[in-house]
């Protein structure tokens, strides 16, 4: 037998295919657990048969071929069909046959789609600990740690979803001196003084309070898809306004 004929060669590839289909349907299992299985049984890996029967390898290595020949004698296909006679017949076993390669070809993409989200949820949550990449996810750098529990004032971002039950902090912005204090001047009284001190603190709130609003109204614009972002603005005691 000459294993790099197109008769064995299309012979292997259509016998294969079968049997990875009707495994699949018989154990209720997905193709690419059929063709580990198969490998498996035949000596092979996975990967050969994938790429044998995409068209990514054309002509498997005589090797391979040989195994594949021989465990397809030892496991002929069920209920083995007849050659199709008419034209008709034929161009309908092939359109069949590239649908079931259709199918296994989804399959595989799906399975790598999902492979590559968990890979990249992977490399993120390692990501986010390592000191490298501390620019990218660390909310404060170290040396302003201080800040984040010593401020006047907070604006607080986060996402939430409809209900507003899952609350997950996107960042804080530390505001260190809210309360304006300031020296008085010889004439100056001390209600004068209090006077404009509070004016002067009043203006910081005003300040803080439109940059909050210039926050959410950014995020109202330029948000997250399928999520709603909130800003709270709050002092070390209660919210401002």
């Amino acid at each position: 037998m000459n294993l790099q004929s197109e008769k064995t060669l299309r012979f292997a590839k259509n016998a294969l295919k079968s049997h990875l289909v009707a495994m699949a349907a018989d154990k209720g299992i997905k193709i690419s657990a059929a063709r580990a299985q198969i490998a498996a049984d035949i000596g092979v890996d996975p990967s050969s048969i994938r790429q044998f029967l995409n068209g990514e390898i054309i002509k498997p290595a005589s090797k391979t071929m040989q195994k594949y020949v021989d465990w397809l004698e030892v496991n002929p296909e069920k209920g083995e069909k007849s050659e199709p006679k008419s034209e008709e017949d034929r161009r309908d076993k092939e359109i069949a046959e590239l649908k079931d390669v259709i199918r296994i070809v989804e399959q595989d993409r799906e399975n790598l789609r999902l492979k590559y989200v968990e890979a990249k949820r992977q490399l993120e949550a390692m990501e986010i600990v390592d000191p490298a990449h501390a620019e990218k996810y660390q909310a404060v750098h170290p040396e302003n740690s201080y800040w984040m529990q010593n401020s006047e004032a907070y604006i607080k971002v986060y996402t939430h979803d409809d209900l507003n039950e899952d609350n997950k902090r996107l960042f804080t912005m530390p505001i260190p001196d809210l309360l304006e204090f300031i020296p008085r001047v010889e004439s100056e009284s001390h209600e004068e003084w209090k006077l404009r001190t509070n004016k002067l603190t009043e203006e910081r709130k005003q300040l803080i309070v439109r940059l909050s609003e210039q926050i959410a109204n950014v995020y109202l614009n330029c948000g997250f898809p399928e999520q709603y972002v909130g800003v709270d603005l709050v002092t070390s005691r209660r919210h401002i306004g």
